[in-house]
């Protein structure tokens, strides 16, 4: 009886060990997986994250892209038109200034459409590095360019036109075949009570055209 006690026990045992065994065959396994099905899902989520960070890089670069005016370089009409709802009163004396080529038309009629970009590019330039970066430059659109002044006298407006008369002048000295000549007009809200924005740069842009006819005229008479 003890033998056959003793026989029943250790076979009892053995099974135990085994059963213990398959068990923890089976929990190392369920580990391994679970481990390999977190590492899984961390993995999507990084990729998820990186995606998305790329996704919103890109959409900022088309919105930039969506305010850039591609041939200068400098913000487009579309930004100036965004600019206008911000604008609806001044809390600081402002200036809009409108610059407007002259003669481009004939410059591509005579030199071809690439001799027309080049004089573009070559004025939108000048006046963004005539002008302090603080202020805002940019196309309105084909040969016209503002700029917008915050915190400016009417002495402060004028020096800056100066200063991109003389940037001009400069360049034409060297330049051979294409120059530049441009009109200009400007607009201060100090000059108005009751004004905004859209308003100024209407008054900044019949001043330019009301300059363009006195140069026009000077021509004709020489």
């Amino acid at each position: 009886m003890s033998e056959e006690y003793f026989y029943l026990a250790d076979e009892t045992v053995t099974a135990a060990e085994d059963y213990s065994q398959k068990c923890a065959t089976r929990l190392d396994q369920i580990d391994k997986v679970l481990i390999f099905v977190i590492a899984l899902v961390i993995l999507m989520m990084i990729k998820e994250s990186v995606s998305a960070v790329v996704l919103m890089k890109k959409n900022r670069e088309l919105n930039k892209k969506a305010y850039i005016d591609l041939h200068t370089g400098l913000p487009n009409r579309s930004r100036v038109e965004e600019l206008n709802a911000h604008y609806d009163h001044f809390d600081e004396p402002t200036a809009i200034i409108v610059f407007d080529l002259n003669d481009l038309k004939v410059v591509n009629d005579s030199l071809g459409h690439l001799a027309g970009d080049t004089l573009i590019m070559n004025f939108a330039h000048i006046i963004r590095t005539s002008i302090p970066e603080k202020y805002f430059v940019g196309r309105y659109g084909g040969d016209e360019f503002i700029a917008l002044l915050n915190d400016v006298t009417q002495q402060d407006v004028e020096d800056i036109i100066l200063q991109v008369q003389n940037e001009a002048r400069c360049y034409n000295e060297f330049s051979k075949q294409i120059f530049i000549d441009f009109a200009f007009g400007y607009a201060l809200s100090t000059h108005s009570r009751e004004t905004n924005l859209k308003l100024l740069l209407n008054q900044a842009d019949k001043n330019m055209y009301e300059c363009k006819a006195r140069m026009k005229a000077k021509k004709k008479s020489h």
